[in-house]
């Protein structure tokens, strides 16, 4: 199929690889800003468009890959397409796109993507459109890309970027701090690499609920103690740490009450 590109971040490098090494063409890449325009271009073997009336209007798809919060302003100024229109944000409801196009739909990747790095090789792909002959199309696209496609209205598909934000955003947003923790303590990040490996590699095989460890869970007030005395100088640190174990707690309490 030959394809459109609007947009030259993370997720349109992602899809687009993946798309070019599933055999599809693109045609287009377009980005405001001309020279990340030509980058990605040149690596997806397009040509670079930086002016929205230089879009070719009868792709057979034309896939819109920009921040969640820049899609009103950016559909305002665009033109009507009779391509098959999709984005492929986890929050953005589908119906965004029928202004600018009759056939549009959504192509939406769970997983997090820097275009900097290799792109995963799997990942599920949750995908809608207004149409079922739409549907039929971009089930077969998302099908080469991904083993995983699911259809997902946009109630359906914001829970799960919600679990995606809660699950990924926020605990690396916890090893950020531990990370900033470990520097100013003079003591080495690398050295939990193995420990966040581990915690993540097991969730292939057990719920998470059934494999919390640590002082919380075992209610050792006196590890605590001392733990929260040595976070005393990081505020922002230590009150995660004391809301954290809470949670913990009263997570297990629930359980073995309902048990």
């Amino acid at each position: 199929m030959e394809i459109v590109i609007i947009g030259s971040g993370n997720v349109a490098t992602a899809i687009g690889r993946k798309m070019l090494a599933a055999g599809h063409r693109i045609t287009q890449l377009y980005s405001r800003n001309r020279d990340h325009a030509e980058t990605l271009a040149g690596i997806l073997g397009a040509r670079p468009v930086s002016s929205i009336n230089e879009l070719d209007q009868n792709a057979g798809l034309t896939l819109v890959a920009i921040p969640d919060n820049a899609y009103s302003s950016f559909l305002a100024g665009f033109p009507p397409t009779s391509s098959l229109l999709v984005h492929t944000a986890g929050s953005v409801s589908m119906d965004i796109l029928k202004g600018n196009s009759t056939r549009y739909g959504v192509l939406y990747p769970l997983q997090s993507f820097r275009k900097e790095l290799e792109t995963p090789a799997e990942f599920p792909l949750l995908i809608d459109a207004v149409s079922e002959s739409d549907l039929r199309s971009l089930t077969e696209i998302a099908g080469g890309l991904s083993k995983t496609v699911i259809r997902a209205n946009d109630s359906l598909r914001m829970k799960y970027h919600l679990g995606g934000v809660v699950a990924n955003n926020f605990s690396n947003h916890l090893f950020a701090l531990t990370e900033s923790w470990c520097r100013q303590e003079g003591i080495q990040f690398s050295l939990l690499y193995p420990l966040i490996q581990e915690t993540c590699s097991r969730l292939k095989y057990a719920s998470p609920a059934n494999l919390q460890t640590g002082p919380a869970v075992r209610n050792d007030t006196e590890t605590l103690k001392k733990q929260i005395s040595l976070l005393l100088p990081y505020p922002a640190l230590s009150q995660l740490y004391e809301i954290l174990t809470r949670s913990i707690q009263q997570f297990h309490e629930d359980a073995e009450k309902e048990s």
